[in-house]
């Protein structure tokens, strides 16, 4: 089993909340990481200034999840009362992250191809009637 303390699991861990924006589920998974980052380095909600600006809080940036990720790694290896309140976090957030990915699904009906049904997506069960 991986340390979720560990670096790449942090980065994993950011960057599926990222990417995980896209639902309402995500967008509170990425708001709770925002508001313990703010916490843990001494930023408020409020960003009026420009050392809150320098937090990397743009779920679209591949560099500032990366950047985020190094910034969390680094305070829960130097602060055991941050490193726990992070794990609290991964854990609540691990239900969102570990269904919700960047990938991608692509398929293609060209030609005279003749569908009756098409099913278009990802994951997808079918159960027998």
């Amino acid at each position: 089993m991986v340390d979720p303390l560990s670096l790449e699991a942090i980065t994993t861990a950011v960057t599926a909340a990222a990417g995980s924006v896209g639902t309402e589920a995500g967008r509170q998974a990425w708001g709770s990481l925002a508001d313990l980052a703010r916490r843990a380095f001494g930023r408020g909600r409020e960003e009026d200034g420009a050392a809150a600006a320098a937090l990397p809080l743009d779920p679209d940036s591949g560099q500032q999840n990366q950047a985020l990720a190094a910034l969390l790694f680094g305070r829960a290896f130097q602060d055991a009362a941050f490193a726990a309140e992070y794990r609290r976090w991964e854990e609540s957030a691990r239900a969102v992250h570990t269904t919700v990915d960047n990938s991608t699904v692509v398929n293609n009906v060209s030609g005279e191809a003749r569908v009756r049904t098409l099913y278009q997506g990802r994951d997808i069960t079918v159960h027998p009637q």
